[in-house]
């Protein structure tokens, strides 16, 4: 069995929890974090209306990586959501000029393969 396929079926697998990288530009890192000072507030509530809970982002300075982790009943579904919300294209809009290339904006999900509860 390949390491892919161990990791989605593994039973330390959650569909409530998803961590995801970023990568932001260096030079822009002061002007990216300060946006996150003053998060909209429709794009807080569209957050919450579409399930996602105990959102955090985490932020590595020397090369810009970004890892955010959240919460839902479904990870897959809030994200889902989100992706529905006009707020969101707008915010996604906005950020996009922030991350690096290849992915831009593209969050990387991570796959869980251990939880100590």
């Amino acid at each position: 069995m390949d390491l892919f396929t161990r990791l989605a079926t593994t039973d330390q697998r959650s569909p409530g929890r998803a961590c995801f990288l970023l990568r932001v530009r260096p030079e822009r890192l002061d002007e990216y974090v300060e946006e996150h000072q003053h998060v909209w507030d429709e794009m807080r509530e569209a957050l919450s209306r579409c399930g996602w809970r105990h959102y955090s982002l985490f932020l590595r300075p020397g090369d810009g990586l970004v890892v955010g982790y959240f919460e839902a009943d479904d990870t897959a579904a809030a994200m889902a959501a989100m992706a529905g919300e006009e707020v969101d294209a707008r915010w996604q809009a906005s950020m996009a000029p922030y991350f690096q290339a290849p992915d831009g904006g593209t969050p990387e999900l991570l796959h869980q393969y251990f939880h100590l509860a």
